[in-house]
């Protein structure tokens, strides 16, 4: 009698887990929102052959908790579709922030284990733009502190070098996009300000910039910001391609003479290359314009003062 039962129970089972299966397989409705998902079927008619009674039951109640709180309205008053940018702020972490020095300092730390510690620490932060003091590690005498800083210098010169491929190659298919040739200029620049590039690829990276920033002369003479110009004049005198920084000194005293930046990059020009005729004229232009000068532009004619 009982083994009638598990019979019963099993062809029972057999046939609803087959039923499921089929209804699965055949029905019509919602089908686009089944596509791609028929295979649920198979699992859980498998699921039901092999767990007879208790799969059915299991899926069954299952099936109906979701119905019953799937059908519950949504309270939308904490939901936003605004557009507007929300900032999120996280937590400093003070312990570790508040142990990050300079470079020079931390380099100066007799504990080996502390100072290793507080150059990783500097070396989590965004290291992009101090790679400079980073590199001040590498003549350190303790070869640890020192392979710290080679590794993260190559890695970041590697990642500059791609990056800037990348974004020249994109570039030299669209000369006109002005937005991707001043980031690119920005970002070099970030780099060549740093002193980390040999004197041939720093070279090879400054023409670079210059042959990008006279496509953006060329389409956008107006657009070209004073800081940009001076840029351009600062990284060409590094190298001593006068000339060149010569014209763009031009441009940016044509289009920009109202922007203390453009007089700051002429000013470095002209004192590096010892031409007291044109820094002077060129001072006279930055008084005449009533732009107010600052420390660096003070420092430039006490020097040259001091040399004349």
């Amino acid at each position: 009698m009982e083994l009638a039962v598990l019979i019963l129970i099993l062809i029972i089972n057999t046939i609803i887990a087959l039923a499921y299966l089929l209804w699965g397989l055949l029905r019509r409705n919602d089908r686009e929102k089944d596509r791609g998902h028929r295979a649920k079927y198979f699992m859980l008619s498998f699921v039901m052959l092999v767990c007879p009674l208790i799969g059915p039951f299991f899926l069954a109640f299952s099936h109906l908790l979701y119905l019953l709180f799937s059908r519950r309205e949504v309270d939308m008053a904490d939901v936003s579709f605004s557009r507007e940018r929300v900032k999120t702020y996280t937590h400093a972490d003070i312990d570790r922030d508040i142990n990050i020095t300079p470079m020079q300092e931390t380099l100066l730390i007799s504990d080996v284990r502390r100072r290793r510690k507080m150059l990783l620490d500097v070396m989590k932060k965004d290291v992009r733009r101090s790679l400079g003091a980073i590199a001040i590690a590498l003549d350190n005498p303790d070869s640890e502190t020192s392979h710290y800083a080679a590794s993260v210098i190559m890695d970041a010169l590697s990642e500059f070098r791609g990056t800037v491929q990348n974004m020249y190659m994109k570039f030299k298919e669209d000369p006109e996009n002005y937005d991707l040739g001043s980031l690119i200029l920005e970002y070099i620049d970030e780099v060549l300000r740093q002193n980390l590039l040999s004197g041939d690829e720093r070279k090879a990276y400054t023409y670079t910039v210059d042959e990008i920033g006279d496509s953006l002369f060329l389409h956008y003479p107006s657009k070209m910001e004073g800081e940009q110009y001076r840029r351009l004049i600062e990284a060409l005198v590094e190298i001593r391609d006068y000339p060149l920084a010569e014209k763009w000194a031009g441009r940016a005293l044509k289009h920009r003479d109202y922007q203390l930046d453009t007089y700051i990059g002429c000013l470095k020009l002209y004192f590096t290359y010892n031409d007291r005729d044109a820094f002077f004229r060129c001072l006279d232009r930055l008084k005449k314009s009533g732009i107010v000068v600052n420390k660096e532009i003070m420092e430039l004619i006490r020097m040259f003062g001091g040399t004349v």
